[in-house]
This record gives C-alpha cells, sequence and structure tokens, in this order.
C-alpha cells in the first residue's frame, strides 16, 4: 500500500524573523507620520489592537482626527512610508541562514508561505534586498487588519488541508496569533516569549526537529 506524505505547511513573519529589519522599519514608520499630525508615538507595538502596520496607523489617525480614516488617507501614508523606507533601507540582512533554510523545507516536502503585518510593497522591499525569494505566496495588511486573519490567509493561499502547520515569528504579537489559532510555534529570538525558540537557521536539522515537537502557546 503506498503511503500518502503528509502536507506540512511552515509560516513566517518577515521582520525580526526573515529579516533583520524592526529598527528601521520602526523609525521609517514613526518619521512618516510626522506630516500627519502625530510627533508622540508609543513604539511598544503590542499594545495597539492589532500590530499590523494599517491597523497601527487606523489606530493613530483614528485618535488624532477624531474620525475614522479614509482609505484614501491610508494610501497616502502608506505611498509616504514606502519613500521614506526605500530611502533609508539601503542594506538588509537577513536572518542567519534564513533563505537557505527555506530551500531545506522545500526540498523535503513543506509547503511555505509568510504571513506579516507589514504592507505588501514593504514586504517584498525587503525580501529583494535580503535576498530571499520574492515569489514566494504573502499573506499582508493589505486585506486584513489582525495578525490571525492574516495567518488565516495565508493558509488558504497556501491551499490548506495540512496535517501540520508550524509558525515561526519574533514577537509577542506573533506567538498570540499562534495561540489563538493553536498553531504550533517557534520563536526567533528571545523576544517572543516561545519555549521553543531559535536564533538562526544555520543548523537545519535542529529546527526541524523542533519544528516536530514545537506545540501551540497555552
Amino acid at each position: 500500500m503506498t503511503t500518502v506524505p503528509l502536507k506540512r505547511l511552515a509560516i513566517f513573519d518577515i521582520d525580526g524573523t526573515l529579516t533583520d529589519t524592526n529598527a528601521i522599519d520602526s523609525a521609517c514608520f514613526v518619521e512618516s507620520l510626522h506630516e500627519f499630525g502625530i510627533s508622540q508615538v508609543d513604539e511598544d507595538w503590542s499594545i495597539y489592537p492589532h500590530t499590523t502596520d494599517r491597523a497601527i496607523i487606523t489606530d493613530l489617525l483614528r485618535r488624532t482626527w477624531s474620525r475614522e480614516p479614509e482609505e484614501h488617507e491610508m494610501k497616502t501614508h502608506r505611498a509616504r512610508f514606502m519613500g521614506i523606507l526605500g530611502e533609508r533601507m539601503t542594506s538588509v540582512k537577513q536572518i542567519p541562514c534564513a533563505a537557505a533554510f527555506i530551500d531545506f523545507l522545500k526540498e523535503r516536502g513543506w509547503s511555505i508561505v509568510l504571513c506579516t503585518g507589514a504592507w505588501s510593497d514593504s514586504a517584498r522591499l525587503k525580501l529583494e534586498r535580503a535576498g530571499l525569494p520574492i515569489d514566494l505566496p504573502i499573506s499582508t495588511c493589505d486585506e486584513a487588519e489582525s495578525r490571525e486573519n492574516i495567518v488565516r490567509n495565508g493558509i488558504a493561499m497556501a491551499g490548506g488541508g495540512f496535517d501540520r502547520i508550524v509558525a515561526f515569528g519574533d514577537a509577542i504579537w506573533d506567538l498570540r496569533a499562534a495561540r489563538n489559532l493553536a498553531l504550533p510555534f517557534i520563536g526567533v529570538g528571545q523576544r517572543s516569549g516561545s519555549q521553543y525558540a531559535i536564533e538562526d537557521y544555520c543548523d537545519p536539522e535542529a529546527v526541524l526537529r523542533l519544528m516536530s515537537e514545537a506545540r501551540a502557546p497555552r
């Protein structure tokens, strides 16, 4: 009898998980807010209702203007942010061995999807400048405000029906989304607070073993 291979999916955040871009992303995001009348920004992104570019700018503009921002105003801010990011982000480092690990997983039959709270153009710019593949399916805040819905959209984009799904992220909001969706989760660095954590992807076999052990956060 022929054994049907398991259908497995790895979900990766981008900033801090595949690319070392948290600092430059935050700095450019905050600078892009100044011309919208927002001079004071709490950069503890975990305090916002949802930690995504769309949700944060919506919340900040709503509180500044005492009304709901319109979509064209969101697009104006997004364009300003992308202009600053494209100019300032002159070089991007990937988290060590990230690109090689993605190839490693593909060779072993894993599907890959990127799920990020960033805008799609921001995500692709970082991937391209870090030398990471830009042809992978990417679910972003373009269509969803919450991390949970971004991940749900990503799973749907990858085809659904998976026997095993493992999510990677670097921050507490990534862990929170994995917990809410009951997904096994691996933290990249110690910032996420995950009991399953790695510093980089340079020992792919060890990371793969951890992917089989990881459980959903409680």
